[in-house]
């Protein structure tokens, strides 16, 4: 225990649990949505090394934490891109440990080389070793032959790069270079992650759709009769989590000036009415206004109604549509918040869902028409009439509507039942006029490409 805090101290690693099993191991946990870990260290760990072996060893440990590879979206990548080898498990940890091993003696920490030497159980250990006393000009050992030839080829990759695109060109290389030396399939290092949730939240928002749906069919994601689309609407939930958009609360607005009740001497005098107490701040006679009667006293939760366009002019969602990223970064801020969301998603026909806070919304949001681009104006305001007054009203399209007309009929009317109007315009310049003829009726927030979502803000 003393060494591992003594580790952690060195590293400048915050505490940690640490947490004692039968065993030769050292695991880290990942668990539940706030990702709070443990180290889980076999005993026999502990009987098999020296003190500056435990060092290196607890330093490898914090280091897949401190530098690159588990952050989770890599572990969970490097997974994936590891399928289809019998050994992915020992490849990663080879892989991962050279990573760390770098990091480690750049900064000083020697005893990471005794780590490597007391644990070598196979030729492909050897080979690392040999790789990283080579790399700091540490020692001039002369190996087999054939660990000779790998460690050449393993020079060849810059195992300092740490963007996903070259790490998973520069693993599968690794793969193939260590593959055949690999004896022993036990590893020593193992991450363990009890909650994928932020994981495939991060891996969403580096991938397109048609691998994220093929990441969640490795994972055991998505599947299950009835839920074909499961991953796609997954997709978009994760990728939509990038964007923490502005949605200000409804403030309460009595009638204004309120009701005049008794102002009490605990009561501060903020709300006090001159005129109604004839001046005089004294008991039964000083009234004040009741606060709820003014805005901006408390606030309330907002709801809201998404009118979402799935023409054929839309963004295929199989392909990555902006449109329903910006729909489900919206509907989850009012979620979160405590609101409910309704969802009209028009095309060829006129789909309706009742406001909920439920998977129901996103799946309503996902759905691709691909037909024409026509809104059921009557069906929206009978919509909005019964389950909708005073929502704010988000209509997301790329303004190709064929009865333009209607709509601006229909956004009037939504004005009168309370509604607050937006336009998550995607942009198109076919349709540019289009929509300034709707900004008369809607504030419009325009969205050329991803990153505009981060704009929005309704208020």
């Amino acid at each position: 225990m003393d060494v591992f805090n003594e580790v952690r101290r060195e590293l400048y690693f915050p505490p940690i649990k640490l947490r004692l099993v039968e065993g030769y191991k050292i695991r880290l946990n990942f668990s539940g949505k706030y990702r709070k870990p443990e180290v889980v260290v076999g005993k026999e760990v502990f009987l098999y090394h020296s003190r500056i072996a435990l060092k290196g060893l607890f330093k490898l440990s914090l280091a897949r934490w401190i530098w690159h590879p588990y952050s989770l979206k890599t572990s969970l990548m490097e997974d994936f891109w590891l399928r289809n080898f019998e050994k992915k498990k020992r490849i990663k940890e080879l892989f991962d440990t050279i990573i760390c091993s770098i990091y480690l003696l750049k900064k000083g920490h020697l005893e990471v080389l005794d780590a490597l030497k007391e644990t070598c159980k196979d030729r492909a250990d050897i080979a690392v070793k040999a790789f990283i006393e080579r790399k700091f000009k540490l020692s001039d050992t002369k190996y087999e032959e054939d660990i000779e030839s790998i460690v050449e080829k393993m020079k060849e990759i810059n195992f300092e790069r740490s963007n996903l695109k070259d790490i998973k060109i520069n693993i599968l290389k690794f793969a193939k270079i260590i593959n055949s030396l690999i004896e022993y399939k036990e590893e020593i290092f193992e991450l363990k992650i009890t909650s994928m949730d932020r994981a495939l939240e991060e891996v969403a928002g580096e991938v397109g759709i048609n691998e994220f749906r093929e990441i969640s069919n490795y994972f055991g994601i998505g599947k299950g009769k009835g839920k074909s689309k499961l991953a796609d609407v997954y997709w978009y939930l994760k990728r939509s989590a990038k964007y923490s958009l502005k949605v200000e609360e409804s403030v309460f607005s009595g009638d204004y000036p309120g009701t005049i009740v008794d102002l009490s001497l605990d009561d501060g005098i903020d709300f006090f009415a001159p005129v109604e107490s004839m001046g005089k701040i004294l008991p039964s006679i000083a009234k004040k206004y009741k606060p709820e009667g003014f805005e901006g006293i408390g606030k309330s939760r907002k709801n809201a109604l998404i009118i979402i366009d799935s023409s054929g002019s839309m963004e295929d969602p199989e392909k990555g549509s902006n449109a329903i990223i910006c729909a489900f970064a919206i509907a989850r801020k009012y979620i979160e918040s405590g609101g409910r969301i309704g969802v009209i998603n028009f095309s060829g026909e006129t789909k309706l869902l009742k406001p909920e806070k439920g998977e129901e919304v996103y799946k309503a949001l996902a759905e691709y028409q691909g037909g024409g681009t026509e809104i059921n104006v009557k069906k929206v305001l009978e919509y909005a009439k019964t389950y909708a007054k005073g929502f704010d009203v988000i209509l997301i399209t790329d303004a190709g509507i064929d009865n333009l007309s209607e709509v601006k009929f229909m956004l009037r009317e939504l004005k009168g039942l309370g509604c607050k109007n937006y336009i998550v315009w995607i942009a198109s310049k076919t349709f540019e006029n289009y929509v300034s003829s709707l900004s008369e009726y809607a504030r419009v927030f325009r969205v050329s490409c991803e990153r505009d979502i981060s704009k929005i803000n309704i208020r």
